[in-house]
């Protein structure tokens, strides 16, 4: 009978609790929105609850383990979040006991980037590819790589930051304190701040004048666009201008063979992709070369904590190329 494991994604926008399988089958997802002053105690309540609604309707008593991966940095030796731009009092939360001590089996955390990373090394378009730089494109943007056919920690294991790399100077502040990173720019967050610092340009806009500030969002600047609203279109074409400026700084320093997207941003489709490729090309230069640009999981979010214990489990066997 395939592991049984409930899987928790904590982000930014949304706390998700999962059921999945050692094959990478979902079986049951439960989602819930952020709240940014949830605080330890209430996230943990939270988490517990929808762990055992979850297992209760599938019918199963005990996983046989747990994954969380988590919007912020995290230890995961020590199974401990050390801060979270997203939800307040979580600095040093032990989250891998609180769950333990609940449900009594073993707990993986890992930063949600790296989860995601994971998952597409097990499941999506790294299975097989020895050196690959996969990015999230959500409310924030992170990282990370297999490189020689290895996961890549640092020594901090704080490596593919990629959302905190300068591409503006003097640019907008990020929530790390930098001016002009990568995540200001093209994040949702960022995406749904120059929208709405632009006043003039959204009362000019039929479709823009119509929306309530507290529900403008990269999602509804690519739809915008798409029904020929010209601010959005200058939006999407900036968005993508500082995008291809990251990715071949990542491709220049790390040269994979592949860089693979997801993230609620990559859901816009070949609205991202088609001009995305198109302007990485011409960011080259003379530096060239033949990096193919692919589209992340669909179901990346959800398999990201299933396949942080399992992978572990394999490099705690030995596995090559696990490591």
């Amino acid at each position: 009978m395939p592991r049984t494991i409930l899987g928790y994604d904590v982000g930014g926008t949304k706390i998700s609790a999962v059921i999945g399988d050692e094959n990478g089958k979902i079986i049951k997802s439960l989602r819930k929105p952020t709240v940014r002053h949830l605080g330890g105690g209430r996230l943990k309540e939270d988490l517990i609850n929808m762990g055992w609604k979850l297992l209760d309707e599938v019918g199963v008593k005990q996983p046989d383990n747990i994954g969380v991966v988590f919007a912020g940095l995290v230890d995961r030796e020590k199974g401990m979040v050390l801060s979270s731009p997203n939800i307040l009092g979580l600095r040093n939360f032990p989250i891998s006991d609180a769950l333990e001590s609940e449900f009594g089996v073993p707990v993986d955390l890992e930063n949600d980037a790296t989860g995601a990373t994971i998952a597409e090394r097990m499941f999506g378009n790294g299975r097989g590819i020895d050196n690959f730089v996969y990015m999230t494109l959500s409310t924030g943007i992170g990282g990370g790589a297999f490189l020689n056919g290895q996961l890549y920690r640092g020594a901090h294991g704080m490596a593919l930051e990629v959302g905190h790399m300068v591409v503006m100077s003097n640019g907008p502040v990020c929530g790390c304190g930098r001016r002009g990173c990568l995540e200001a720019i093209a994040g949702g967050r960022g995406i749904a701040r120059r929208v709405s610092e632009n006043i003039t340009a959204v009362k000019e806009s039929e479709l823009f004048s119509k929306v309530k500030p507290s529900e403008i969002d990269a999602k509804k600047v690519f739809e915008f666009k798409r029904k020929g609203d010209m601010f959005s279109q200058l939006i999407v074409e900036e968005t993508i201008y500082y995008l291809a400026v990251g990715i071949v700084n990542i491709i220049n320093i790390l040269d994979p063979e592949i860089l693979i997207i997801g993230g609620g941003i990559a859901n816009a489709g070949n609205d991202l992709f088609g001009p995305l490729r198109t302007a990485v090309r011409e960011e080259f230069k003379s530096m060239y070369r033949p990096v193919k640009i692919l589209r992340g999981l669909k179901n990346g979010p959800d398999l990201a904590p299933v396949s942080v214990p399992l992978f572990n489990r394999l490099v705690a066997e030995g596995n090559p190329g696990t490591k």
